[in-house]
């Protein structure tokens, strides 16, 4: 924190230094030129008479990116000038995280809190006599000052976030009250992009472009709006994962619903269950408290976790119906480690590496500032990227079989059930996560309503799609409420048939079935594969 007023001084001391130094010039060995370069910085002395600047504008240093111009009529009526100037190389690492209070430039303290830095070099020149500048800015002759910008990784990133409006002042160390003092009167930025400006100052000192990043901030309108949807939508999609884990329980004694996808769907639904409900839980607490540092980890967990089950719903529809790897036994050891187990690992090393990037920005989540959130998002994206790949590996499988069937049977639902898998596929494969990373962008606000929508309604697509418009289940709950009846009856004597798939698809036992279904097995060797996953 002592940083920067440290450095000020040092260089308050060094322009003390060089304001000497052309004082006190030996007059005995005039003219004098003198410049170079060290690793601190680029130098010059320069002592001429200014009828010998055949040049319509002094420029320090001659060469480079980075430069001071002084135009030449601003010295019309001097005999002697002298002119000191030091192009810092480094100076400017050390003016980062200041507070725009701190400052006497009025529109960064417009934005107060959100720090500025350094993103230039240094560079600092004096004069005497001093040059005949104009007052007004808009006026004649005037300081020309271009600098390229030196940003860190950090502030690229930031820079190119189209989320962030990024802030580019023309300011210098003013030391009128003692210390140094960030100011920019007397100067104005006249243009420049990301990578360099030009500024016109009235005024000779030392000079850099300080750098202020500002997150657009959504309109009221819209902020009200997508947490209506997110509020409504989680509490619809708690509800909806809730019936669904019932459901399957309930069900668990049925001899269908007693396999590996079941169990898959039951943890990914619990997943989201628990992440939903914590989500909506982490907007009771203010950010930098104990609690909402808890919950920012157990949201870390769970939403990694519930992205980890849609990995493994990938892995386990790719195992079904294209390449079968693997027993039972070993598929479900593999499944719940990368289900919870790689969660866990990922959290633990992200909490003991960086405990105070959660719950501290804003929210009970993790830090957007110091690359923690990478914890997160770059699992996240595999996740995306891999089932996306499978997507499309099924999809054309679905869509080769159900142009087998058509041609062979004259099946023209087989087209729409492919459309309806992919349908299906979609929300519980983490596709819908993609409109997460386009709704970064602040201009691309229908995206941002987008994901709300989709990803708050995750539980509610998964309950409709495994649950109620799933043929398995409601053959499922339609035996089992037969057996309640049945149980219930005063009549013991009632032989209740054992439940198989004939009871699915609606076959009479004993009896051959009068067409082929869309999803059984194809006689043709080459499309022997099992389509019940989907």
């Amino acid at each position: 924190p002592q940083a920067p007023r440290v450095f000020s001084s040092l260089i308050h001391t060094i322009d003390t230094v060089m304001a000497h130094v052309s004082r006190n010039l030996d007059e005995n060995s005039l003219p004098l030129a003198v410049e170079g370069s060290s690793s601190v910085a680029d130098y010059a002395v320069v002592k001429m008479h200014p009828q010998t600047l055949n040049v319509s504008h002094y420029r320090f240093p001659s060469r480079g990116q980075s430069f001071i111009s002084i135009p030449s009529e601003a010295f019309h009526g001097k005999a002697w000038i002298t002119i000191v100037g030091l192009l810092y190389h480094n100076m400017h690492y050390f003016f980062h995280n200041i507070n725009p209070m701190d400052t006497k430039i009025a529109e960064a303290a417009a934005y107060k809190g959100y720090m500025i830095s350094a993103s230039s070099y240094l560079i600092s020149i004096k004069v005497e006599p001093l040059p005949k500048l104009s007052y007004n800015l808009s006026g004649s002759p005037l300081i020309t000052i271009q600098l390229t910008h030196k940003l860190t990784p950090r502030q690229y990133s930031q820079a190119l976030n189209k989320s962030n409006r990024v802030h580019l002042y023309c300011a210098f160390l003013d030391y009128s009250n003692g210390t140094g003092v960030w100011s920019n009167e007397g100067c104005v930025r006249e243009s420049g992009d990301l990578n360099h400006s030009v500024c016109l100052c009235n005024h000779l000192t030392n000079f850099a472009i300080l750098m202020q990043v500002v997150p657009l901030k959504l309109t009221r309108e819209h902020q009200v709006a997508l947490s209506s949807i997110t509020y409504i939508g989680c509490a619809l999609s708690i509800f909806c994962l809730t019936i669904t884990l019932v459901t399957f329980a309930v069900l668990s004694s049925v001899s269908t619903m007693r396999n590996q996808r079941y169990h898959i769907h039951a943890n990914l639904s619990f997943a989201v269950l628990l992440a939903q409900v914590l989500l909506l839980t982490s907007f009771q607490f203010s950010p930098a408290t104990l609690p909402c540092k808890i919950l920012a980890i157990l949201l870390h967990f769970f939403f990694l976790s519930a992205f980890a089950w849609m990995l493994v719903e990938g892995f386990h529809l790719y195992s079904m119906v294209i390449k079968v790897f693997g027993s039972e036994e070993s598929k479900h050891l593999y499944y719940y480690g990368i289900g919870w187990g790689c969660p866990l690992v990922i959290c633990v090393i992200s909490a003991s590496s960086s405990l105070d990037s959660y719950g501290e920005s804003g929210n009970c989540w993790l830090s957007l500032e110091d690359g923690a959130i990478w914890a997160f998002v770059a699992p996240a994206m595999f996740v995306i990227l891999v089932n996306i790949g499978i997507l499309i590996a099924v999809t054309r499988v679905i869509s080769r079989i159900s142009a087998d069937n058509y041609k062979v049977h004259g099946d023209a639902n087989a087209f729409k059930l492919t459309a309806k898998a992919v349908a299906v596929l979609l929300p519980i494969l983490g596709s819908s996560w993609i409109f997460g990373i386009l709704a970064v962008n602040a201009h691309a606000l229908v995206f941002q309503y987008i994901f709300a929508v989709f990803n708050s309604l995750q539980g509610f697509f998964m309950f409709l799609f495994h649950c109620l418009l799933n043929s398995e289940v409601r053959a499922a709950f339609k035996h089992k409420t037969k057996v309640w009846s049945l149980t219930s009856s005063s009549t013991r004597n009632i032989n209740v048939k054992p439940f198989n798939s004939d009871i699915m698809t609606g076959n009479r036992p004993g009896t051959t079935p009068t067409k082929l279904n869309t999803w059984d097995k194809s006689t043709n060797s080459a499309n022997r594969i099992d389509l019940s996953a989907v």
